[in-house]
């Protein structure tokens, strides 16, 4: 299966989402469970994770899939372009790519809370699917619940603010 990611106009990634599905698309985006604070009550809210970004799994091959995109811009406005990862038009997003994300997202596309602790300058995720990728945390903010989490996406490198509470520190 491949990932293939359509960049959109903003605020429409739903709607084409929809779009693609009733045309038999597998589209989806990518979303992330993040501590919302209002009026000094904390709520876990979804937030899309890659706003402009909508993300097709297909068995199609490059070719199949640039006719399909191509045909349904046709149908639909606010679907800019289907990303390539090179001039040769290898999709988007490479398997390590795809498989890095599989394991952070999940079978429902939707990366949820983690919990840690820092032990002197290190971060130690003790629960939820940022286990294992610590090395990837370039900042922390407490007081906002959130991590700054650098991955790469489409050959380039992105920083995600993610959910990350931080139950302790230890010096």
């Amino acid at each position: 299966m491949n990932w293939y990611v359509l960049f959109v106009r903003g605020g429409m990634e739903e709607k084409i989402r929809d779009f693609f599905l009733s045309q038999g698309l597998n589209a989806f985006i990518p979303k992330m469970k993040v501590v919302f604070r209002k009026q000094g009550i904390s709520e876990l809210v979804e937030k899309i994770m890659f706003p402009g970004y909508l993300f097709i799994e297909s068995e199609l091959e490059q070719a199949a899939m640039d006719e399909q995109i191509k045909e349904l811009r046709m149908q639909k406005t606010g679907i800019v372009k289907l990303l390539k990862f090179d001039k040769e038009g290898t999709p988007a997003l490479r398997s390590e790519e795809k498989d890095y994300l599989e394991r952070l997202l999940g079978k429902n596309k939707v990366l949820e809370h983690s919990t840690g602790l820092i032990q002197g300058n290190q971060v130690i995720i003790t629960e939820g699917p940022l286990q294992g990728f610590e090395s990837q945390i370039v900042k922390i903010d407490r007081h906002k619940r959130r991590a700054v989490l650098e991955l790469e996406l489409c050959g380039q490198p992105r920083r995600v603010s993610v959910s990350l509470e931080i139950v302790q520190k230890i010096d």
